[in-house]
């Protein structure tokens, strides 16, 4: 009997530090992502009501680029690891997703663990670098979608998500893919 209760204690306990919802197969709602996977360049900033450029008032020498991997995240089965170039600095970190509908092409997802370089730049780089990372830090939501000319695109961010009319559409990246 104790040996039963014991056991039976420890099943619990293991089943607590290892939960199903971790597994992306459990989740059914994970999807085929292949189409998310990849480099893609920034070509625009949603803002609101506004699109904007990546860096309106600056000069730069590169394109921003966003580079998810087919890789996993540590012992993960839904977070991606993510690289890639921003104004100044390179980026790493994951990017989790919470949901994905295959028929929209829709998800939810999260950026985890953003890091980058450390090195300094012109005042306007690091300002647009700063919007930046706030912006991708901030993602809730993603689209991926197809032009009429095939071009596949990303949308990536924190979109409206009420009924009401307003000017604030939400506020997130545009990246095209390379």
């Amino acid at each position: 009997m104790k040996i039963g209760l014991l056991f039976l204690l420890f099943m619990i306990g293991a089943s607590a530090c290892h939960p199903i919802e971790n597994d992306a197969s459990a989740k059914g709602n994970i999807g085929n992502l292949d189409s998310l996977k990849g480099t893609w360049t920034l070509k625009y900033v949603f803002l609101g009501d506004v699109i904007d450029q990546p860096c309106s008032s600056s000069k730069m020498s590169h394109d921003i680029t966003l580079n998810i991997t087919n890789q996993l995240v540590d012992n993960t089965t839904d977070t991606f690891v993510i690289n890639g170039k921003s104004a100044v600095n390179s980026i790493f970190g994951g990017l989790k997703i919470l949901s994905f509908d295959e028929n929209t092409q829709i998800g939810k997802a999260a950026i985890t663990q953003l890091g980058s370089t450390k090195m300094a730049g012109p005042e306007d780089l690091m300002n647009c670098e700063l919007r930046y990372f706030t912006l991708l830090n901030a993602t809730k939501d993603f689209k991926i979608f197809k032009d009429t000319d095939g071009k596949t695109y990303l949308h990536l961010g924190d979109f409206k998500t009420d009924n009401q009319p307003s000017r604030n559409g939400g506020r997130y990246l545009i990246y095209i893919k390379n």
